[in-house]
């Protein structure tokens, strides 16, 4: 007879394994269930391994050799002038192209608008002689994808093209363009093709086009589509990789004929200031006509990317298979091995993915990576929970006055939270508000408390935007850094960019009080740049804090300070500003010599903010400034009384007219090194 004892052991063991079994069978089905639903969260972080796909591992791939790009770039714009041009440039264009024997040219451009009778008609005249010219159309759509409007070129330009080519685009959510609709169906029930399309149409010498919902068909190509006949992009490469052509170059004839023969030619913009800059795969900054150079490729060289029914079912597969593998390993070995195996396992789906997705073929990432990741938590949660007992103890002391980042760094290396330091090339900024003990004595503690709550939040969020460490409060003033806890190469155009984004959001702050009825008050900021010590300083197990310390960041104090003495706003170290001179306009204020030392330093006023300085503004200081430092008083003194009238708020400007008065009595001694020595901290 069978002891009861051992019956249940046996019945117990039995529910445990169903209960496992069913809970991994759960996941399984919980990531297919959202491959299913294509769950928006998710399918975004699929999108940008598409993105990865391209970029960083499979990266360019030969171009097809046909196609080029004539240039409105910068250098036709400062020839020609300001962009758009006059329509007998296009002409121009045109005729040279036919002299060339191009194959085809593409305008990624219409000309709805009148110009003039000569211009237009030279314009069309020119279309008509080449022959092979495809003009652009744009189509307007509502919310709800119904076609609303259309823009094209005027009817007598559009006559004498050979044909026109939709340049509409299809940006996924993040803004990226990873498809672009092939065909848009008119309200006629006509089909007009992409201008990519166009062009390859125009290369293959195939003149009909057909169309279902799974394929769009151009001669011997089979070319698969997805809804509203999206096709997913075969990008080529990062901007630039096609040949360009400079618009004035071809029109001046600089460009040999032999370059240009034969060729499948796309007009369009590539300088930055015409603003059709479009953000793909590779980069964020891709000029639009590139896109559509890039369709044409793929439909001539036969390059599709595919995510049909067979890659559907593959998903499909993967998922089961990775997410009952992981589960396997789980029950099977430990947690600090069922870990690595499975990252063994996700490592080699992945490249198979990569691999497959070199040949065409789009296999799903995330949902197969998702069912395992479900798989292996339910195997392991309750190792894992225990290993994350240190981690969650160490969040939890060091969350409430440190950076998220340095909390995540402590979580990995908890021996970093031991007392000491090193050396870091850090920029450090001090702010503090204009008057506040004037505005505190003059409104009631609650209102004052809740003003600066208001600002400091405003500014909490804005440093730690632009990846800044808030290291301390005191009292109304903010001291944050950047380059510490982690090294940041780019610190000093970190800062820099937060101040401009602190000085942006205080105008909208003092906007908004003026609106309420309240007393607005301004800031004043001290930016330097430099090596400090950097460490946790204090007594472990009771009380530590992280902290830079050094002269950078004395001088960054005395910066703030000394913004108030020359009535300006922000006020920076020459460290910060050798290292974010490109980022923006830039006053050089004096060469100081700050007390406690004996090095001096030139400071500059960095043009953020409602109250900076038009260039020309800047130009003029700037030269007065030169008198001066040649020690011509009176024509110097002359220059800045000149500005002082445009600006008779600028304290600068009245400064040196006082420097420059004194120093007219008052000649400084022969090897005066220029230098203006702070008596006040």
């Amino acid at each position: 007879m069978v002891s009861s004892s051992f019956i249940f052991n046996w019945s117990h063991r039995i529910n445990s394994t169903v209960l496992s079994v069913s809970l991994a069978a759960l996941s399984i089905f919980t990531a297919l269930f959202l491959y299913y639903s294509q769950n928006a969260f998710l399918e975004a972080f699929e999108a940008k391994t598409y993105d990865l796909r391209f970029r960083d591992v499979r990266g360019a791939i030969p171009l097809e050799p046909s196609i080029g790009i004539v240039a409105i770039d910068d250098k036709s714009i400062a020839e020609l002038g300001r962009y758009p041009w006059t329509r007998t440039e296009y002409a121009r264009l045109l005729d040279k192209l036919k002299a060339a024997q191009a194959k085809a040219v593409m305008f990624d451009a219409f000309f709805p608008e009148r110009e003039g009778l000569v211009s237009d008609q030279a314009f069309a005249s020119a279309t008509k002689r080449a022959g092979n010219v495809v003009l652009a159309v744009l189509y307007d759509f509502d919310k709800n994808a119904q076609l609303t409007g259309v823009t094209r070129s005027l009817p007598e330009i559009e006559r004498a093209a050979a044909g026109v080519g939709h340049i509409n685009l299809l940006p996924d959510d993040d803004g990226v363009n990873r498809r672009v609709p092939l065909l848009i169906e008119t309200a006629d029930g006509k089909f007009t093709p992409s201008l990519g399309m166009s062009a390859a149409m125009q290369a293959l010498d195939v003149k009909e086009f057909s169309a279902d919902a799974m394929e769009v068909v151009v001669g011997e190509r089979h070319i698969p589509v997805g809804e509203r006949y999206s096709m997913w992009v075969n990008f080529t490469g990062p901007p630039a990789s096609y040949p360009r052509y400079s618009f004035t170059d071809v029109v001046n004839g600089r460009i040999a004929a032999e370059e240009l023969k034969g060729k499948i030619l796309f007009v369009g913009a590539t300088a930055m200031g015409v603003y059709d800059m479009r953000v793909t795969p590779f980069h964020g900054n891709t000029p639009g006509v590139e896109i559509h150079a890039t369709i044409a490729d793929n439909i001539i060289s036969n390059r599709f990317i595919q995510q049909g029914g067979m890659e559907a079912l593959l998903d499909m597969f993967f998922i089961i298979l990775l997410g009952a593998a992981a589960y396997s390993l789980t029950t099977r070995l430990k947690l600090y091995g069922a870990i690595p195996a499975t990252g063994l396992l996700l490592f080699a789906y992945i490249a198979f993915a990569y691999s497959m997705f070199a040949e065409g073929h789009w296999l799903n990432i995330i949902y197969p990576t998702l069912s395992a990741i479900l798989a292996l938590l339910i195997g392991g949660s309750f190792r894992y929970l225990v290993l994350e007992r240190s981690a969650r103890e160490m969040r939890s002391m060091f969350s409430s006055y440190l950076s998220p980042k340095l909390v995540a760094r402590l979580e990995k290396n908890p021996d970093a939270a031991k007392i000491g330091g090193d050396d870091k090339q850090v920029t450090v900024l001090f702010t503090d508000i204009k008057g506040f003990t004037s505005f505190s004595e003059a409104h009631p503690a609650q209102e004052v408390v809740s003003r600066l709550n208001e600002y400091l939040g405003e500014m909490v969020q804005v440093i730690e935007k632009h990846d800044g460490t808030i290291d301390k409060f005191i009292g109304d003033a903010i001291m944050a850094y950047w380059g510490a806890p982690l090294s940041q190469v780019d610190h000093a155009t970190l800062a820099v960019q937060c101040v401009r984004a602190m000085a942006s959001k205080m105008d909208e702050l003092q906007q908004r009080w003026k609106q309420a009825g309240l007393e607005p008050f301004a800031i004043r900021c001290g930016l330097n740049s430099g090596e400090v010590v950097a460490g946790n300083v204090g007594l472990a197990g009771k009380k530590m804090e992280y902290t830079v310390i050094g002269d950078t960041v004395n001088l960054a104090s005395r910066l703030e300070g000394t913004a108030k003495f020359y009535g300006i706003t922000y006020l920076v170290g020459e460290a910060t500003y050798e290292q974010s001179a490109a980022l923006c306009d830039y006053r050089e204020i004096d060469k100081i010599r700050v007390v406690g030392k004996q090095q001096p330093v030139t400071i500059f006023e960095p043009q953020v903010g409602g109250d900076r300085l038009s260039a020309s503004e800047l130009a003029c200081f700037q030269a007065a400034l030169m008198l001066y430092k040649a020690r011509d008083w009176l024509a110097a003194q002359s220059a800045f009384a000149a500005l002082s009238a445009e600006l008779p708020h600028d304290m600068p400007c009245k400064i040196y007219i006082e420097r420059c008065q004194y120093f007219a009595q008052n000649p400084p001694v022969e090897n005066w090194d220029g230098v203006f020595n702070r008596a006040e901290k």
